[in-house]
């Protein structure tokens, strides 16, 4: 997490909530407009978990974080993918990746590139 020693892993994520993962990097423009986007749709996103992840430098996505001052909103959480993990997991080749979950945990879709706000929240809404 930003604080550089909170682990947010996937026992974290709250129980029964659609979950919309957003793998970015600090220094895209693509990933820049689709978070000024979710961030103009914030009140449509209540009720779904946000987890924006990036394996570039800690630093650019502190950075990242403040700029976008996205500690105002509870339900989107920022961290750095100190493992590796994410990118093999998803065969990810460009950003913003995103992947949306229902309130099962069930894969309802991922994307590369951005993808109007208006677009994900129709896409959560027909699970």
């Amino acid at each position: 997490m930003t604080d550089s020693s909170t682990f947010y892993t996937k026992a974290d994520l709250p129980k029964k909530t659609p979950l919309f993962l957003i793998a970015f990097s600090p220094d895209c423009d693509h990933c820049k407009k689709e978070t000024e986007d979710l961030i103009t749709h914030i009140d449509d996103f209540k009720k779904i978990q946000v987890v924006m992840a990036t394996w570039l430098p800690f630093a650019d996505m502190k950075k990242f974080y403040n700029d976008f001052e996205l500690y105002k909103y509870d339900n989107i959480k920022v961290g750095y993918d100190v493992s590796f993990i994410i990118p093999p997991f998803y065969n990810i080749r460009n950003l913003p990746f995103l992947a949306l979950y229902d309130k099962k945990g069930n894969l309802i879709t991922i994307a590369e590139g951005s993808i109007p706000m208006t677009r994900v929240l129709e896409m959560l809404k027909e699970k």
